[in-house]
């Protein structure tokens, strides 16, 4: 296999989307039990990715506030680089996207895709093509990595059913979750209790995708795993967190 084939079949696939957006540790300033609304905090985090025993470094780093969030992620190697980020606002217990952004350089051909969020008149530009704009937005639409920070934050005060509507292109997309159980799992950083959750999809259907949140760790995203259908598996684990500035480990 070649390195742009293996890069592709990382990055390009419909996979990474779902990893680059779950791999987002969400910190909250509240418990799933307190009364009031659970609001994010600046942290920053480093996974490990995984497939056919190719391993890349990808980082993310939430900083800002509630009224202007801004959510980065970067994955570089030798041969190609991802960068991506997406603003947003926090009402409560609920995120409201207002800019997308995805780069990719390196082999193969150049992307950058650009969304920009107009709540009050639901819409969602394509800032590069507004032919590919999508009028009428439902509501509650979410950007590909806002999303998955909304479902842990559904996750963490014990929300269902767990359903999502994403802006991907002129698409809209639509994805369901349910909570699996508890579960232990052995990271880098030590073994955590987690919170397993898996993606609901059709009957009879073989390709399987598990989330292992930490409550321990304000519902960081500790471990990923997608199998596919021809017997190939994708997993990112978490090896590095810092909430609000400070380190945290499973001795916390």
């Amino acid at each position: 296999m070649s390195r742009y084939t293996l890069f592709n079949n990382i990055f390009g696939s419909a996979l990474f989307s779902l990893v680059v957006a779950l791999a987002s540790p969400l910190s909250f300033a509240e418990t799933a039990a307190a009364t009031k609304p659970q609001v994010l905090l600046p942290f920053s985090a480093i996974y490990e990715a995984k497939f056919s025993g190719f391993g890349v470094t990808a980082e993310r780093k939430l900083s800002g506030s509630p009224s202007s969030w801004r959510l980065d992620f970067s994955v570089h190697s030798m041969f190609a680089k991802i960068e991506e980020y997406s603003r947003f606002a926090q009402q409560g217990e609920r995120l409201i996207p207002q800019h997308y952004d995805y780069q990719k350089s390196g082999l193969g051909r150049d992307r950058h895709t650009a969304l920009s969020f107009e709540d009050d008149a639901s819409r969602v530009v394509n800032v590069y093509d507004k032919a590919r704009s999508i009028e009428k937005a439902p509501a509650n639409i979410q950007d590909k990595i806002s999303y998955q920070l909304q479902l842990a934050i559904d996750v963490a005060n014990g929300k269902t059913p767990l359903k999502y509507q994403v802006a991907d292109g002129k698409r809209i997309r639509e994805y369901e979750f349910r909570v699996a159980g508890k579960e232990n799992i052995k990271t880098p950083m030590g073994l955590i209790e987690t919170v397993k959750v898996e993606r609901v999809r059709e009957e009879g259907a073989e390709r399987v995708t598990n989330i292992w949140f930490a409550p321990k760790w304000k519902y960081a995203l500790v471990k990923l795993m997608q199998q596919e259908d021809n017997g190939k598996s994708y997993q990112i684990t978490l090896t590095k967190l810092s909430i609000d500035g400070k380190e945290v480990s499973a001795k916390d």
